[in-house]
């Protein structure tokens, strides 16, 4: 796949050997209006940009999505997952709606109950960023790989902290704690602990500039909003005319997603050796 890297100078030199993608992103109107009117206007505006370097990618079967969750995200992805696995039976429930899925694993990541060497491709999005036993989930990825499989997967970077709404270490700490973030990592570390079980990162794609996920972040306070114990953004939102939703979408579509620096959030696309 060709490159159009763009200039660089504002990444930092830790990270600037592993960004070889940073070519403009988009997301298309139609998947952008579903997104608005699932998920509301900060969500789907994080998960447009996930969607959109996910899409990019290729998928070897058979594959699995660790850390499924409702499945909404793989379904704007792909039209069939061998495997969703995720420790929450409810939401699993959910991601069955989808239609996707050919079967569920109600278990930890870091307890693959597959066989060694059984999957293509392994697929996580915005999972491995709150996992407490990551060391343990990513050995159980590299042994139910087969050589040569990959595993692709999205996380927020450790530029977001300091990208929020308020430029506050305090605020950007609670932040974190919502979200219930514990791997905010550099490229480097990624890589470090990635190599550890025999796993080489091929390609890096940063998403959401600066501007972006401050954007994001706002969007997130004001529905934090609360009028006799329902969110205002959301009964705003709820009563916004179709036309108003295609507009916005329209709009959006427009939007470049990427980020040619470090990025408010990445994908990382490692290979088993």
């Amino acid at each position: 796949m060709s490159m159009n890297v763009r200039s660089q100078k504002d990444t930092p030199p830790q990270s600037r050997a592993y960004v070889t993608d940073v070519r403009s992103l988009h997301l298309d109107a139609p998947t952008f209006r579903m997104l608005l009117e699932l998920q509301g206007p900060s969500l789907g505006l994080w998960r447009a940009a996930e969607i959109a370097v996910l899409r990019e990618q290729e998928y070897e079967r058979p594959v699995l999505d660790l850390g499924c969750g409702d499945g909404v995200v793989t379904s704007f992805v792909l039209s069939k997952v061998e495997v969703g696995l995720d420790p929450d039976k409810k939401v699993l429930a959910q991601a069955a709606e989808r239609g996707i899925y050919e079967r569920f694993e109600a278990t930890p990541a870091e307890e693959l109950p597959l066989p060694d060497e059984s999957m293509g491709t392994i697929v996580s999005n915005s999972v491995l960023e709150h996992l407490l036993k990551i060391d343990a989930v990513l050995e159980q990825v590299a042994r139910v790989l087969r050589p040569g499989g990959r595993l692709l997967f999205t996380v927020p970077t450790e530029a977001f902290s300091t990208w929020l709404f308020l430029p506050s270490r305090r605020y950007a700490a609670w932040r974190n704690r919502q979200l219930a973030h514990r791997n905010l990592w550099p490229v480097e570390r990624w890589v470090y602990h990635l190599r550890r079980v025999g796993l080489e990162v091929e390609m890096v794609r940063p998403y959401l500039r600066r501007e972006l996920v401050y954007t994001w972040d706002a969007l997130e306070l004001l529905q934090q909003i609360w009028i006799c114990r329902r969110r205002l953004v959301s009964i705003i939102w709820r009563h916004l005319p179709p036309s108003a939703l295609d507009w916005l979408a329209l709009r959006a579509s427009r939007l470049d997603l990427s980020s040619s620096t470090v990025g408010g959030g990445r994908l990382i696309v490692a290979r088993k050796r």
